[in-house]
């Protein structure tokens, strides 16, 4: 019980992380930030992260990291910073396809969540937005 609360806490800082870079505004640095960070907290390379095609983001996290369902929240808004990141690093591609694995996890959980969350229809039709543009 104490490593899924761990896990919990560890995506929380690496939340915090990943907003700061954002804040920063250096594409070169914070790219680099952006790497370490992924590495270090969940043993995932960026590139790596680049790669998963959206039907396997769910997977990737719950089996590779060993994360629960309840910490699949949390790592679609990892996943939106990151890609708002790539975004403002002029990686728009890999951004988008970021982003997209975000709304992905969010789609999944509102289907298949028995509780209603109105924070997590805001995020959905937030990400289709970006995803228009």
């Amino acid at each position: 019980m104490r490593q899924i609360e761990q896990l919990g806490e560890v995506l929380a800082v690496m939340l915090g992380r990943l907003l700061g870079i954002k804040q920063k505004g250096d594409a070169s640095l914070g790219l680099e930030e952006l790497r370490q960070t992924y590495k270090s907290e969940l043993d995932l390379d960026v590139e790596e992260l680049i790669n998963i095609p959206k039907e396997e983001i769910i997977e990737t996290f719950l089996k590779k990291n060993k994360l629960m369902v309840h910490h699949l929240e949390k790592i679609a808004e990892l996943l939106q910073v990151t890609g708002e990141n790539l975004i403002s690093y002029d990686r728009v591609k890999d951004g988008n396809h970021v982003l997209e694995q975000s709304l992905y996890i969010l789609e999944y959980l509102q289907t298949t969540s028995k509780v209603y969350s109105m924070n997590r229809v805001m995020k959905i039709e937030y990400l289709k937005e970006m995803l228009k543009e």
